[in-house]
């Protein structure tokens, strides 16, 4: 029979799904793979004898769908090797991928690994694995921060980090080639299997794209194999596996990376391991020891630790040497429980932990930087008089009659230090009656065999902060922790103007300490000033505006602003740019330089916010600020929450930082308020009154063509075409490709043509040294591409939103999308782009000139633009602005 199914004409990629007592989990993981935007792929459902409804649900959700089938083992096999081996034998399809019954596929992942196996040819290709506990594996951005295309596992050792098989897409013939099937009788049999794939392979590829969901239930009744590491018999089968990778390498002339795949397991696999050191018992300990110990001499010496972390190598030494009791005090000594001998010594400024058993070179792998003191606060009082507190000191595997210790309140300001005048049993005492102004940071010192060694004192070793604030001789005191978490006693001013000479006196302070060599605090007087200014009140009448962060006066808030001087307003306006003094504005709006003081100001003393990409970040948005975010695009490549690769934390925190800060969304249209609401998680309110920026498209006034005309140097009778290439994140020099096309175009268009070249403005920068074609005009720097619209005769772009914008002008739109396959593989879109395209879509430069040069052809996609009007900009009715405007202010 399964002879049968390989001499069919099989289906592009066989997904082969196991499954043992998942009954919780299987049909999401099987929906998974039914709902994937890939088609052409069969799934073969290894059932492995499962005791619960696990192959009853599997039946059931197969039934009537052709391209599911289910195998059910007669016997359960006792781990992953022969139902994997199973669905492999029945599979039919070009490439093979696999899926536990407990995981799920990202939406998208049988098609980004096919096209990444069809575009790049490799024998298999990697895509990342998404945890959903939310850890984050640290060498996962060391292989996939980027795409690496046809590359040997011996350039790029790292790669054998990652031992998972179910992340990869695999060649059959590869498989089929070198015999390659899961080691049957063993388990980790990952290990084995994808260690001998990466020798075996002439070429991977990675791509940093989300694939693959690892369920991680962490308390779980019935733990995975993976996380019995409390059962000896784990350990052992994964030092089994490993020695089964060790022999694949002898046998297959790669032992010369046998060092890189040592590093990996004890970098890795190992360290799962020491980890959980202190929960095992007696016997396992042991047991562990004896296996270990043999295991590191069979494939590594001790130079295998010189280039690991220091508890990595310290513990792996250990293990080498064989020397449990010294290995069991240092595991006890990082996780600050006492030693059963003082083993922390130094010779001279050096530390080392000393061994148990002799060895030859010990110092040169049991260095440390420097001894664990650990500390804790409590009992913290603060009088006129003085400042007090117990102090309690652990210095870990050291004698205490070879150190001692003292506290330091110190002046930063100053650099004058104050010792403790009375320390007894742990009592430690300050006089503070002489105090000047300025910020004393407390610190402990302990000195041990002539080394000092400083800990400025963090409030996360307070038991408790008490709020405490004294005045005494127009002097105010107060325990105090600046922004990095230290501990002071601020003593200052109690007035205002004194406060204000104090502010001056610090600043030159800190000038002297700079020229005397110290390192100045990071300026104090702006740092006052930041803290000050948010407390002033809010202007009713103050609208502060940006856009694409201060590189232009353009877009929305631009269209805004203008109707609202002409409307006659009465408001103070204030716009913010990164070059103020390069741009001339109408009205009487103030002008502020991007991160400057005064920004900051406005920041916080604005009621109104008009942006069109995220200012929440730059100040704490007050409960009656209002914060209109125009937004700059319809969107057709996916976004926020929506793109293919997922934001880091950090970038979706931010994200989260805006979008809960925006009381208003403007949209063009519903098609983009749904998007924006999902991708964006945005709930607040949306205002469907078309974008203000295409206000001027509707209306189409001469006088700005005619501004335009003038100051390219124009003159009517030229043809325009506005040539408006996106930005490609993943390719920084792609503007090269352009100069490319821009120079064949300049080369093949009518003498009357004239090519506007509007590049995206993080890309401006990088073309502006560069000289153009006589007949081709660098329009990147120019404001507000809404005005070269009015100018341009026909546009080409790619992936822009511009083309959103263009349509309402009804002129012709040519698509250059070249890398179309690549763009939405990488980004995604919302529609199918070749089916709603305003007009033609052309994969080469030869085919954007023919239609440049045959523009009656241009007629036969004049339905399509119609139809992409209507879809998009049916609200675009030239008084977006005045809606926006009437529903977010009060008439003056």
């Amino acid at each position: 029979m399964v002879d049968d199914f390989q001499m069919q004409r099989g289906p592009k990629l066989s997904v082969v799904v196991i499954a043992f007592n998942n009954e919780l989990y299987i049909e999401e993981a099987l929906e998974s793979l039914y709902e994937q935007t890939f088609t052409d792929f069969e799934v073969v459902v290894v059932n492995d004898f499962s005791s619960d409804q696990t192959g009853a649900l599997i039946d059931r959700f197969v039934a009537g769908k052709t391209n599911f089938r289910a195998i059910h083992l007669t016997k359960n096999s006792g781990g992953c090797s022969t139902p994997r081996n199973t669905g492999i034998a029945h599979a039919r399809g070009e490439y093979i991928m696999f899926l536990d019954g407990d995981d799920w596929y990202t939406i998208d992942a049988c098609e980004k690994m096919v096209e990444a196996m069809d575009r790049t040819g490799s024998d298999f290709v990697a895509g990342q694995v998404i945890r959903t506990n939310n850890y984050e594996i640290w060498y996962h951005k060391q292989i996939y921060s980027k795409e690496r295309l046809n590359f040997n596992v011996r350039e790029f050792t790292y790669m054998l980090f990652d031992s998972l098989s179910v992340n990869k897409i695999y060649k059959r013939s590869f498989l089929d080639y070198h015999g390659l099937r899961f080691p049957e009788g063993i388990h980790y049999e990952d290990v084995v299997f994808t260690g001998k794939a990466y020798f075996l392979a002439e070429t991977i590829s990675v791509i940093p794209e989300p694939i693959y969901y690892w369920r991680v239930v962490e308390n779980a009744e019935a733990k995975s194999i993976t996380n019995r590491r409390h059962e000896f018999e784990n350990f052992e089968n994964r030092i089994i596996a490993h020695r089964y990778f060790d022999q694949s390498l002898r046998e297959n002339g790669a032992v010369l990376y046998q060092k890189e795949k040592n590093n990996k397991f004890l970098r890795h696999d190992l360290k799962l391991y020491t980890n959980d050191y202190l929960q095992y018992d007696e016997d396992y300990k042991a047991r562990f020891h004896q296996l270990i110990h043999q295991y590191m001499h069979e494939v590594m010496d001790e130079y295998a630790f010189i280039g690991l972390s220091e508890q990595d190598r310290i513990m792996s030494y250990l293990m080498y040497l064989g020397d449990v009791e010294a290995f069991e005090d240092y595991v006890n000594y990082i996780n600050g429980l006492p030693t059963q001998k003082n083993r922390v010594c130094s010779i001279g400024t050096q530390y080392y932990f000393l061994p148990t058993v002799p060895a030859k070179n010990h110092e040169k792998f049991l260095y440390t930087e420097k001894p664990k003191i650990d500390y804790e606060i409590t009992d913290l009082e603060l009088s006129l008089e003085s400042f007090s507190f117990q102090g309690l000191l652990y210095v870990n595997s050291i004698s205490e009659s070879e150190y001692s210790s003292y506290w330091v309140l110190r002046n930063r300001q100053t650099g004058k230090a104050l010792t403790a005048v009375a320390e007894a049993d742990g009592k430690v005492v300050f006089s503070v009656q002489n105090m000047t102004a300025g910020n004393y940071y407390l610190s402990l010192y302990v000195k041990h065999m002539g080394n000092l060694h400083r800990i400025l004192v963090k409030n996360s070793n307070i038991s408790e902060l008490p709020n405490i604030e004294l005045i005494e001789n127009n002097l105010s005191k107060s325990i105090f922790i600046n922004e990095k978490n230290s501990l002071a006693i601020r003593v200052a001013p109690e007035k205002l103007f004194n406060q204000l000479l104090w502010k001056v006196e610090k600043r030159k302070l800190a000038k002297n300490q700079q020229k005397a060599g110290f390192s100045p605090s990071p300026s104090p007087m702006r740092k006052a000033l930041e803290r000050l200014i948010p407390k002033f009140p809010l202007k009713s009448n103050w609208v502060l505006f940006e856009s694409h962060m201060g590189k232009q006066y353009s877009d929305s808030p631009k269209y805004i602003y203008e109707q609202m001087i002409e409307s006659g307003y009465k408001f103070k306006y204030i716009w913010v740019f990164q070059k103020p003094d390069q741009l001339e504005l109408p009205g009487d709006a103030v002008k502020v330089k991007k991160n400057s003081l005064k920004h900051l100001y406005y920041l916080n003393r604005a009621k109104y916010w008009i942006d069109n990409q995220g200012i929440a970040h730059l100040a704490k948005k007050k409960e009656k600020q209002i914060y209109v975010q125009t937004w700059h695009g319809t969107p057709l490549k996916k976004m926020g929450y929506d793109q293919k690769k997922l934001p880091s934390k950090n970038e979706l925190t931010k994200l989260k930082v805006q979008t809960e800060a925006w009381d208003y969304l403007i949209s063009p249209n519903r098609y983009t308020s749904e998007i924006l609401k999902r991708g964006f998680r945005y709930g607040g309110e949306i205002l469907e009154t078309g974008y203000p920026r295409n206000d001027v498209l509707v209306r189409q006034p001469e006088l700005i063509t005619r501004k335009v005309q003038h100051h390219f140097g124009l003159s009517s009778e030229k043809k325009i075409v506005l040539f408006a290439p996106t930005f490609r994140d993943w390719d920084t020099n792609s503007f090269r490709k352009v100069l490319d096309d821009v120079q064949k175009m300049s080369s093949e268009i009518d003498r009357e043509t004239v090519i506007l070249l509007r590049l995206h403005y993080l890309l401006a920068e990088k073309i502006s040294q560069i000289e153009l074609p006589a007949n081709v005009i660098n329009a990147s720097t120019y404001q507000d591409i809404q005005e070269l619209y009015l100018l341009a005769d026909v546009m080409v772009t790619d992936y822009s939103s511009a083309m959103f914008d263009f349509a309402i002008l009804m002129r012709p739109i040519v698509l250059y999308c070249y890398d179309l396959e690549e763009y939405i593989t990488r980004r995604g879109m919302y529609f199918n782009f070749t089916e709603l395209a305003p007009g033609p879509v052309c994969r080469t430069i030869d085919e954007v000139l023919h239609f440049l040069n045959h523009p009656d052809e241009m007629n036969y996609f004049l339905d399509d633009l119609k139809r992409f009007s209507l879809e998009f900009s049916s609200l675009e009715d030239g008084n977006a602005s005045a809606k926006v405007i009437e529903r977010v202010f009060k008439k003056k």
